[in-house]
């Protein structure tokens, strides 16, 4: 099992070119809502699901992504464990 992604500056200093050019986080204000970014270290956004459309997900670029071997993508919508 991969080791959990620290919620740390250096990691959010990496989250943050990723997200922040994201096609689903913008249009979502994904910023705007708990926990705003580092959502594989984090968790999923506190907005309801059925407000936000899924316009595609950056993860799988992240270099966080290959660091820590994550799987799944879309953490902002499905949490830590990613989309299954």
């Amino acid at each position: 099992m991969p080791d959990p992604v620290p919620d740390t500056e250096d990691s959010i200093k990496v989250c943050r070119q990723f997200c922040g050019s994201c096609p689903s986080f913008k249009p979502n204000k994904l910023n705007e809502i708990e926990p705003h970014a580092l959502f594989c270290s984090r968790g999923k956004t506190d907005q309801h699901l059925s407000e936000i459309k899924d316009n595609g997900c950056f993860c799988f670029g992240c270099g966080i992504f290959e660091k820590y071997e994550l799987e799944g993508g879309w953490f902002c919508i499905y949490g830590k464990e990613g989309k299954k």
